[in-house]
Order: structure tokens, then C-alpha cells, then sequence
């Protein structure tokens, strides 16, 4: 009965009163929070059947667009926006688990044209208080590629570290430079190393398929030969780890001593038939419980395959025999030029994040697409779907221009209608209009200034979550 009487509430609220709200929509700089421009993300494809939860996204700007992590529903409304200091990139924003409870998860910093990064690893609740921020260990700085937590508190990160080389054997300078792609395994509590692994100790110069080519040729200290290319790292059974290398278009899955178990595709694969694990400058491999491998293939840029296909292998390791199980290509044959990824869902469909091409889609486990979102501007490195309960504490935030009241409550994923409480002063306010939960911040347009007023924020089923503070017009 509640639930009606709510539902009867909001209807007239918004069909009669003399101070009748009017939508306004809202973009760009926020009116009741300060410091935020949150990006304006565009539907293209309308959410139909898709998995449960939101959408991640960390929206890269450069140096002259705002940059942060994003969390937005299936109409592209932003939920949560986190803006990084000016100068500063997200990467790789999600969920993830830590010590038992869902925690976000993104890395930060600056980012080279040759797409090498230096920043740290950032870890927050679900009050979105930070509960740490980790940095690489050893004295090196943590690239962008990868921040994945274990279930044993522990994270894994990318290092990209500029070394001296002789490049003679893959038509370089005697005395040139490369950078050694490093995968540590970090403590997150201490920050202690507990693994490390260096690309130049167990992978030689002459598997990148940049050897003998241009940027070997002329590498220097300033533009490093990037032989390697690590960028994603994750568990794998029996306490193994597996590693995708961009530039040898290969997997590689390490022991714990460090030596390699065994290669997938590039120049020395282990795997056969040929054919069938043909992949090119991929992103984002992963192994899964059921035996399968998910990757993202890049490889239509250079153009080697027609392109992008987000890929599905089956995995024989004792017969070492690969097979395409599924692919999830969009109708567009989307070529992506750079990063990416594939989350494989529960229900057998697929999120995938196209990276340098600045959309996220979501297949069904046909493969026909049933949501699609488009950024205005940059790319995000990945692209999820997942659940997320959002309880940032405080109050509502409410501000007032003219006859146009905005409300917002950053990061509070149950809001669902916002009332316009108002009167003469903060201790006689009644309520005078009403409006569904539009975004991150609701504009509701009044017929006249009120003289003072206050939001409250409900949730779907009429409860009361906060009110805001009063304020004067």
C-alpha cells in the first residue's frame, strides 16, 4: 500500500500545484557540487535485457578535459562522478573485493604519448573514503595497465622501467634504450613486494614483432624500444599467473619461480593449430574456472585482421590445442587502435570496452547487442558492468538559481525522487513539488523563487533517505 501511495504521490506532484516542477536538464558544471564537470555520456543503443548493475567507466580527458572515474545506469545518467586532479588519468575503474566487502578501484596519473604510466593505485569504500593508495615497490612507478586485486590481499600492477640495452640483435643501437615491462605482486596493506617478474630476464628482444622495424631501429632514452608491452596480469590455477604482452602479441603464464609454462600465439606459441589462436596486439587475458580464455584482440590495427573481435578460446594445456569457443563482434567491425577489454557475465553475455574507440557495448550471449554507451570525448582504457551499493553519508546537496532548485546526492545508487521542500525560513518548510531522480544532479524548474528552501531524497519505494540542508534564494 505504501509502495501505490507513493507511486499516486509522484503523479500529482507533477500535474497540478502552483509551483509545479518543469525537468530541466542539467550538463557540464554542477550547480550543487563544487569542483565537478562531469562528462556528458550519450546512449546509442538502448539498454534491453542487459545484466544487472551499472556501468564503469573512467573517462580520460588530457590535458585539456576533465578526467575521472565514472559509475552510470542503463540510460547513461551518472550515479557517482570523481574528478582527478587537472593533469591526472584514470584507468581501469571498477569494483572489486577487498578483505571481504566491495571496494572501487582505479589507478591515476600522467600518461606518455607512447602510453607508458606514472602514478599510483587508488582503493576506496563504499562511503567512497579512500582506504589506501599503493605505489609501486622498489622505486619504480606504477603504470596504467593493470591494478587486480587477489583474494589474498594483494594486488597485481604493471611497471614499464627504461633500461639501457644493446638493440644490435634486432637492428638497434649498440647503446640504446628499451623499457623492461615488470608485473609485481603487492601487499596492499604494508605495500611490500611479494613478486616480481621482469620481461628482459625471461623473454628475449627478438619475440616482439617491433624487432628489426622502427622502433627498434632508432630507440633512445627519451623513445625507449617498447619490446614487451605487459598489460593485463591475473591469477591463474595452481598459484600461476598469467600475463598479455602487446607486443609480441603473446600470453605468457609464469610460475611462481618466474620461468615461463608456456607462450599462446606471437612467434614461439605453444599452442596450436596456428589458426585457430591468431590474435594481434591484444589486451585483457584472462583464465577462467571452466577452462575457457577471454581476450580482447586488437589486431586490426596495424591492419593484420579485419577487425577487433573480442575472443572466447578454449584451452587444452595438456594437449596444448587452443580453439575459438565464441567471439563477440560488433556490427560496425569496430577496429580498435589501442587498450580495451572483455568482461564475460554471468548470463553468458559479454561487456567489452573498445579503448581508443570511445564506446562500451554489451552483447547477449548470441552476440546480438543489447546496450550501447558513447563517450564525448578521450576514451576509457576498459569498460564494465557490475553491482554496486553506493553509501556516501552527509546530507543531499541543494542549491538555487532563480526559480530553479538543483539536488544531487554524489555516489547514493538507491535515490529515486527528489521533493522541493519550501517556506519562510528552515523552520516552517512544507513540501511544494517533486521530481524523479534524473542524474547526477536534478534541476526542477518552480513557477516563482522560493524564499527559502530544502531537497529530500527517497528512495524507490517512498522511504526517506537524508535531507538536505536549508538555503535562501
Amino acid at each position: 500500500m505504501r509502495v501505490l501511495f507513493f507511486s499516486l504521490a509522484v503523479l500529482a506532484l507533477s500535474a497540478c500545484g502552483s509551483n509545479a516542477p518543469k525537468q530541466v536538464t542539467s550538463a557540464g558544471t554542477l550547480h550543487s557540487v563544487d569542483g565537478l564537470t562531469p562528462p556528458h555520456l550519450t546512449v546509442t543503443h538502448a539498454a534491453a535485457g542487459v545484466a544487472p548493475g551499472f556501468v564503469f567507466v573512467a573517462e580520460k580527458g588530457g590535458k585539456d578535459k576533465p578526467s575521472g572515474p565514472v559509475i552510470a545506469d542503463n540510460r547513461g545518467r551518472i550515479v557517482w562522478y570523481h574528478e582527478v586532479p587537472h593533469g591526472l588519468e584514470a584507468t581501469d575503474f571498477r569494483t572489486q573485493t577487498y578483505r571481504g566487502k566491495p571496494v572501487l578501484t582505479w589507478w591515476q596519473g600522467t600518461i606518455s604519448k607512447a602510453g607508458v604510466g606514472r602514478g599510483e593505485y587508488v582503493i576506496y569504500d563504499d562511503t567512497y573514503h579512500e582506504l589506501t593508495t599503493l605505489k609501486a615497490g622498489d622505486g619504480l612507478d606504477g603504470d596504467l595497465h593493470e591494478f587486480t586485486l587477489t583474494p589474498r590481499g594483494t594486488a597485481y600492477i604493471t611497471v614499464y622501467h627504461e633500461v639501457p640495452a644493446d638493440l644490435s640483435s634486432v637492428g638497434g643501437p649498440k647503446e640504446g634504450f628499451v623499457y623492461d615491462s615488470v608485473v609485481q605482486e603487492l601487499d596492499v596493506a604494508t605495500g611490500d613486494v611479494k613478486f616480481e617478474w621482469h620481461s628482459l630476464e625471461h623473454v628475449p628482444l627478438a619475440e616482439s614483432l617491433q624487432a628489426n622495424r622502427e622502433p627498434a631501429k632508432n630507440a633512445t632514452k627519451k623513445r625507449p624500444l617498447d619490446y614487451f608491452h605487459v598489460n593485463s596480469v591475473g591469477d591463474a590455477p595452481d598459484g600461476n599467473i598469467l600475463i598479455s604482452a602487446r607486443n609480441t602479441s603473446a600470453l605468457y603464464l609464469l610460475a611462481r619461480d618466474g620461468h615461463v609454462v608456456w607462450r599462446l600465439g606471437g612467434k614461439r606459441s605453444d599452442f596450436g593449430p596456428p589458426a585457430d589462436v591468431k590474435f594481434r596486439f591484444q589486451h585483457d587475458a584472462r583464465l577462467h574456472a571452466d577452462g575457457t580464455l577471454s581476450l580482447f584482440d586488437n589486431g586490426a590495427i596495424p591492419k593484420l585482421e579485419p577487425f577487433t573481435r573480442p575472443l572466447v578460446l578454449k584451452i587444452d594445456e595438456t594437449e596444448r590445442i587452443a580453439a575459438i569457443q565464441k567471439t563477440f563482434v560488433h556490427p560496425l567491425k569496430i577496429s580498435a587502435p589501442y587498450e580495451g577489454n572483455l568482461q564475460l557475465l554471468d548470463d553468458g553475455g559479454a561487456f567489452v570496452g573498445w579503448g581508443g574507440v570511445r564506446k562500451v557495448t554489451e552483447f547477449s550471449q548470441s552476440g546480438k547487442v543489447r546496450f550501447e554507451l558513447k563517450l564525448p570525448y578521450g576514451d576509457t582504457y576498459r569498460g564494465y558492468r557490475l553491482p554496486w551499493a553506493g553509501r556516501p553519508g552527509g546530507r543531499p546537496a541543494v542549491s538555487v538559481g532563480g526559480d530553479r532548485v538543483y539536488a544531487s546526492w554524489n555516489g547514493k545508487t538507491d535515490v529515486a525522487f527528489w521533493e522541493v521542500l519550501s517556506g519562510p525560513d528552515a523552520d516552517h518548510l512544507s513540501r511544494i513539488a517533486g521530481h524523479a531522480w534524473t542524474g547526477l544532479e536534478t534541476a526542477i524548474q518552480l513557477e516563482t523563487p522560493p524564499p527559502a528552501v530544502a531537497v529530500r531524497a527517497l528512495d524507490g519505494k517512498g522511504r526517506v533517505l537524508g535531507v538536505s540542508e536549508t538555503v535562501t534564494s
